[in-house]
């Protein structure tokens, strides 16, 4: 099940890669469990759109799957906003 927020205010832990290792969503701690995977940059608009911008750039993100204590796994769209770590999207 695929839910958007409206770019919903996480905390990252970031290893020495600058990848994120762990994060505290709604009060959650989670650990990442896989690699994660950066998103894309380049942002993808609607077929309608005949000259879409080309000098448009989204912020960096990524893309993990987080496991709580008790096991309850999130994959989750995190991306860097100008006041620190949103998320995007979780996917259960």
């Amino acid at each position: 099940m695929l839910t958007i927020s409206d770019a919903e205010p996480v905390a990252v832990w970031l290893d020495g890669a600058e990848r994120p290792v762990r994060l505290v969503y709604r009060g959650i701690r989670y650990r990442v469990i896989d690699t994660p995977t950066a998103l894309a940059r380049q942002p993808e608009w609607p077929s309608g759109i005949s000259h879409p911008p080309v000098d448009v750039l989204l912020a960096p993100g990524w893309r993990v799957t987080g496991r709580t204590d008790a096991h309850d796994v999130l994959v989750f769209d995190l991306r860097l906003a100008p006041s620190g770590w949103v998320v995007e999207a979780t996917y259960a």
